[in-house]
């Protein structure tokens, strides 16, 4: 019975209602910050707390076709059933969310707020590497999958399973679960091709090549990854503002063939007289898009090399490009330019903007920037920028949301926010990755590296990748 007792007195106190409340002029301060956003209908429940550190808190959701009340102790959880409900019949509309809380035994109303709910659904998964926070050494590194549907989180493979090695640079196939791609260095180190149940382990470096291959991207036919050769060093700043310097001493742009296992010199750039990385392909395969810089005396010029962006076309069927034809699309006159990333639907460019070099995750400075690729015209995407470092992205496959890393948090680690864009390609609020618990995010000691939307599962299991790893010899690649 003293149980029972117990239990009941827990279940009444977590249900208090305010009868009587002071009235807030302003919005709650809550964390994560989800006022006012732009969310797909297919999302988890946006689960939040008040940063004011209140005792109780009571929340009314009111909607087109209803209302939600939910009770919470210091903190908002929404029921998943109930949110998918609301979500379902609120597409195209908006939802308002009025917050009480209590503090010292006095209740605050404060002003509601807004949630906008998107008719365009995102896609259902998002993958990435959990990494702590260092330069040159780690301890466990894995990739996941998270259902952004839900809060369900599972590991593709984790570094514990094939000798704590270092795992990195994964990439998909548009977006497809069953064709991707990563790299293992040290032990069972190689390059990992996943095609369906296929898993090629394979070793990169050529002698037409001045290394493994390193940042990759598919073409859209799955047939092609084009990929940086990178000479990558590091060094440390001696002051508080800045923390290291990544940079290349050497980098060009290649093409690997994934039927026949081939790099082809016909498709590749290689220089010496430029640095050449961060590759990608527009969405209709027909363009080869990179970074450039002319080369120079590193790293005793690390803060005066600034990239241009790029593009050479690309013959999927003879595996050749036009290398008289490279065309600038974003001239580096006094910034640095990175990561292109190219809509599904072709008409925009994604991409990082930095006062130098071509690694900007450690430059707070980095901001994301978009064209349009037919009138080249700029997007003003201050909305989706922060004070801090924003950096790698990567589009939805519907065009209509992106996932960036941000350090706007707390400036060491990288969390993942996920932003609309409108046909115009404007963007939305930018909202963190939803959490079952709101205070996930204080504790986590891992950053969020490479996130990458997906359109599904990756059913290949960690098991099948470690018995690949640990037992398959790496095939050697050929250089045509």
């Amino acid at each position: 019975m003293a149980i029972l007792f117990v239990a009941t007195l827990f279940c009444v106190g977590c249900s208090e209602q305010p009868k009587v409340a002071t009235q807030a002029n302003s919005k709650p301060a809550i964390f994560p910050d989800y006022t006012e956003v732009t969310i797909p209908y297919n999302i988890a429940p946006l689960n939040f707390r008040p940063t004011n550190g209140a005792e109780r808190c009571y929340a009314e959701v009111i909607y087109k076709a209803g209302s939600m009340k939910v009770y919470g102790k210091d903190d908002v959880r929404f029921n998943e059933r109930d949110w998918r409900e609301m979500l379902a019949v609120s597409k195209g509309s908006s939802i308002s969310v009025k917050l009480f809380t209590k503090q010292q035994g006095v209740w605050t109303e404060w002003a509601p707020f807004d949630i906008h709910i998107s008719d365009k659904s995102i896609d259902s998964h998002l993958v990435y590497r959990l990494i702590e926070p260092g330069y040159e050494k780690w301890h466990i590194v894995g990739i996941y999958q998270r259902n952004l549907e839900n809060f369900e989180q599972k590991p593709i493979i984790i570094n514990d399973m094939v000798g704590y090695n270092c795992i990195n640079c994964h990439s998909f196939c548009g977006g497809d679960p069953s064709q991707m791609m990563f790299h293992m260095r040290a032990e069972n180190g190689g390059t990992y091709i996943v095609q369906d149940d296929n898993i090629q382990k394979l070793n990169t470096k050529t002698d037409g090549t001045i290394s493994n291959l390193t940042y990759p991207y598919w073409h859209p036919s799955g047939d092609y990854i084009t990929t940086s050769v990178n000479t990558i060093h590091q060094f440390f700043h001696a002051t508080r503002e800045k923390k290291i310097e990544v940079f290349d001493l050497r980098s060009d742009v290649v093409v690997y063939d994934v039927k026949n296992k081939q790099i082809l010199s016909e498709a590749s750039i290689i220089s010496e007289d430029n640095f050449e990385t961060f590759p990608s392909f527009s969405s209709d395969g027909k363009w080869l898009h990179f970074c450039s810089a002319p080369a120079t005396e590193m790293p005793d010029n690390y803060d005066k090399v600034r990239y241009n962006l790029c593009r050479v076309p690309f013959d999927a069927q003879t595996g050749k490009i036009e290398r008289e034809k490279i065309d600038t699309l974003v001239r580096a006159d006094s910034l640095s330019y990175t990561f292109p990333r190219i809509s599904p639907n072709g008409r925009y460019m994604m991409y990082t903007e930095t006062a130098y070099g071509q690694f900007p995750i450690w430059h707070a400075d980095a901001e994301i920037r978009m064209i349009d690729v037919q009138s080249r015209q700029t997007i003003d995407m201050s909305r989706l920028n922060s004070p801090d470092t924003e950096s790698y992205h990567s589009w939805s496959s519907g065009s209509d949301w992106v996932v960036v890393s941000s350090r706007r948090d707390n400036s060491l680690y990288t969390l993942p926010y996920l932003c609309y864009i409108g046909q115009d390609g404007k963007p939305g609020k930018p909202f963190l990755l939803p959490q079952e618990d709101p205070e996930a995010y204080d504790y986590l000691l891992y950053s969020y590296n490479i996130p990458e939307l997906v359109t599904g599962e990756v059913e290949i299991s960690p098991y099948q990748i470690q018995q690949v790893a640990l037992n398959a010899e790496a095939e050697q690649v050929g250089f045509e």
